[in-house]
């Protein structure tokens, strides 16, 4: 990588420029637009609508720095259409549109241990729902306002991965995302018995990782990989100097657990796939199939994840708050709902049914071109309903991915 080509971080929560000598923020609120927007085509700017991939083209060319060629640095857990939409703006908006690249966040972030080889490697992500772990695969964890049960999720995740290995755990911690110094202290804690060493990375190491010099690695390696200092909790106490600065870290025993799989803990393993928050629900969906928000037709409003080969094979998912509900009064709230319409669009009603092993109210909603079956959830406050959408008699085009929806769908925050 030259040294002046630019490199841009966008998300979780921010973007900004990391090269060319000095940190860039992109404007706040085109910032918040474009990141609230992403899985939509229209976004909100003074209140007047803008196309999101010309406001990510915007934001993009106020951060270019006229140097040879630009890289994207992503979140890892991003879906494939988001990361195409930057892509995209990143092209039109770079001065060498031919030399743009866009590498997940992992990469970057995997710089920060050159002495350990990839597969040693596992990087923690925290965001603002949800925290990804990235080593042999991805998964991922719903955050909560408790981080103890967090953590304790992911050191699981990574104990699963590695697999009796001693790895060397990289905690990404950015300071605008809230809480995530505290919950990087509960993993430390977490993976005090499993892990090598743990570092934390925060928001000001980030351009110094970024100007180390490199090759960009396989898409399969972590990548190559320099930087601070952590106490023994693992805690960074020292900021990035130069492109050299060093991270004194925190070396830990290493006995090996066999993790329970939690039903909350979303996984890609099975298939390709990647981690939908919305509000206040995380759930795992096909990776390669586009979302978007649904406000009008029938129904309530709703994310809509349609399958690329076949527009009506697709997950609904909704959302509504509730307070000390049951599973039973939630059942009697839609039985009445589902009387006020015309017989026969909503079938098969079950108040007292199972999907994915979970317990769950279950109905069948009947149109002209296909069929959805909702399973209708309760977690704590929130009350999740998946709709797994199929052409009459074909739901098998649908099954692992209304599977596995149903069973990683969980309240977070």
């Amino acid at each position: 990588m030259s040294p002046h080509r630019a490199v841009i971080e966008a998300g979780p929560g921010i973007v900004r420029r990391l090269c060319c000598g000095t940190e860039v923020l992109a404007d706040a609120e085109m910032t918040a637009a474009a990141l609230g927007a992403i899985d939509d085509p229209v976004a909100l700017v003074d209140g007047s609508p803008v196309a999101v991939d010309s406001l990510w083209r915007s934001l993009l060319r106020s951060l270019c720095c006229g140097g040879s060629g630009v890289t994207m640095v992503h979140p890892s857990w991003w879906p494939p259409t988001r990361v195409g939409l930057i892509s995209a703006a990143a092209n039109a908006s770079a001065p060498d549109a031919d030399d743009v690249e866009v590498q997940p966040r992992s990469w970057l972030l995997s710089r920060a241990s050159p002495d350990a080889a990839p597969d040693e490697k596992v990087v923690v992500e925290i965001g603002e729902r949800l925290v990804a772990i990235v080593g042999a695969g991805i998964q991922a964890v719903p955050r909560r306002s408790d981080p103890q049960p967090v953590a304790r999720d992911v050191a699981d995740v990574i104990a699963g991965m590695t697999r009796g290995t001693s790895p060397v755990v990289l905690i990404d911690t950015p300071g605008h995302i809230a809480g995530a110094m505290a919950l990087a202290d509960a993993i430390t804690d977490a993976v005090r018995d499993t892990a090598r060493r743990v570092l934390h990375i925060d928001g000001g190491l980030l351009p110094g990782l970024a100007r180390l010099p490199g090759a960009t690695p396989p898409p399969d390696e972590l990548g190559p990989p320099a930087a601070g200092t952590v106490g023994p909790r693992g805690r960074k106490l020292a900021g990035v100097g130069a492109a050299g600065a060093v991270l004194a870290v925190l070396v830990l025993a290493a006995p090996t657990r066999d993790p329970a799989r939690r039903h909350d803990v979303l996984s890609a393993a099975r298939a390709p796939a990647t981690y939908l928050v919305e509000g206040r629900v995380a759930l795992t969906v096909p990776a390669d199939w586009p979302t978007q928000r649904v406000l009008d037709g029938p129904g309530s409003a709703r994310i809509q994840v349609t399958s690329p080969s076949d527009p009506e094979v697709a997950l609904h998912v909704t959302q509504s708050p509730v307070v000390s509900e049951t599973l039973t009064r939630t059942a009697e709230r839609l039985k009445e709902a589902i009387d006020a319409e015309p017989a026969g669009v909503f079938v098969d009603f079950n108040p007292a049914g199972s999907s994915a092993g979970r317990p769950a109210v279950t109905y069948r909603e009947v149109r002209a071109a296909h069929q959805v079956r909702w399973t209708v959830l309760l977690d704590g406050a929130v009350r999740i309903s998946v709709g797994c959408q199929s052409r009459p008699a074909d739901e098998d085009a649908v099954r692992d991915a209304c599977d596995q929806a149903v069973l990683s769908a969980h309240a977070i925050g």
